[in-house]
C-alpha cells in the first residue's frame, strides 16, 4: 500500500506553500553566495526569478502541466532544454507542484515535500509551519543551499504567472508567407505557397490543401497581369527602363 501511494504522489506533487505567498531566498554555493530568488506562489502557477550578483535576472513559470523558462522571444519549456545551470535548477526546485517531466519523482511526508529528484538534481527540504523554509540541492555532486529569508501573503496578479510559449519555426515560417504574399486574403491559407509544388493545376494524393493552392495560383495570376499594365504605365510615364514587350 506504501509504494502504491508513493507512487500515486510522484504525478500529484504539493506546493511548498499552503497558500499564496511571496518569499525572498538566498542561494548559497560553499560558503559563497550565487545569487537570490524571489518566489511567487498562487492557486494558478508559481513564479521564480532567479538574480545573480551581477544583476542578470533568470525567470522560470510553473503552469500550463510544465516548467518554462522565460525568454525574449517567448517561453520555452524546460523539458526541451537539455542543458542544466544553477539559475535554472534551483528556480526549478522551488515551482512544485509544477514540474518539467511528469515522471519526477516527488515524495511527501506529513502532506508536504521532502524530496524531488529532476534534471539529474535532487532536492531535500526542510519544512516549518510556514511552509518551505530550506532546500539542499545536489546537482551532479555540487551542492546548493537555499535559504527562505521572509516570507509574506501575496496579491499578485494572474498576468505575473501567465505562459507565452515562444512560437515554432513552422508558425514563423506561415506568417512570414503570408507577409510575403501581399495582403491578406482570408479565402487562402497562407501556408499553402510553402505546400504548394510543381506547376499550376498540379495536385498529388499526399493530402495537401491543393483547394487552397489552386486559389492562391489565381489570385497570383490576377496579380501578375495588374502588375504588367501598372509597370507599363510607370514606364511611360517617367521613361524608365524598358518595358517588357522591348526585353
Amino acid at each position: 500500500m506504501r509504494s502504491v501511494l508513493s507512487l500515486l504522489l510522484i504525478f500529484a506533487a504539493p506546493s511548498l506553500f499552503n497558500s499564496a505567498s511571496e518569499s525572498k531566498w538566498t542561494v548559497t554555493k560553499g560558503s559563497s553566495t550565487i545569487g537570490t530568488i524571489t518566489l511567487l506562489t498562487s492557486s494558478s502557477g508559481t513564479r521564480a526569478e532567479f538574480r545573480s550578483p551581477s544583476g542578470t535576472i533568470t525567470t522560470l513559470l510553473g503552469g500550463n502541466g510544465s516548467v518554462w523558462l522565460r525568454t525574449s522571444g517567448g517561453d520555452v519549456d524546460l523539458a526541451t532544454i537539455s542543458a542544466t545551470t544553477p539559475e535554472t535548477t534551483t528556480a526549478t526546485a522551488l515551482l512544485l507542484p509544477f514540474t518539467p517531466m511528469k515522471s519526477d519523482a516527488v515524495t511527501v511526508k506529513n502532506g508536504m515535500p521532502a524530496s524531488y529528484k529532476f534534471r539529474g538534481a535532487t532536492a531535500n527540504y526542510t519544512i516549518d509551519s510556514k511552509g518551505a523554509s530550506k532546500v539542499d540541492l545536489d546537482l551532479g555532486g555540487t551542492k546548493y543551499t537555499l535559504t527562505r529569508t521572509s516570507i509574506s501573503t501575496s496579491s499578485a496578479d494572474a498576468s505575473n504567472f501567465a505562459v507565452r510559449p515562444r512560437k515554432s519555426a513552422a508558425s514563423k515560417l506561415a506568417r512570414l508567407s503570408g507577409d510575403l504574399l501581399g495582403t491578406s486574403d482570408a479565402s487562402v491559407s497562407a501556408t499553402s505557397g510553402p505546400r504548394g509544388v510543381g506547376h499550376p493545376g498540379m495536385e498529388l494524393k499526399d493530402g495537401g490543401d491543393y483547394a487552397a493552392l489552386k486559389k492562391l495560383e489565381t489570385r497570383d495570376t490576377g496579380w501578375k497581369n495588374k502588375m504588367d499594365a501598372a509597370l507599363a504605365d510607370f514606364q511611360k510615364s517617367g521613361k524608365v527602363g524598358k518595358s517588357r514587350e522591348e526585353q
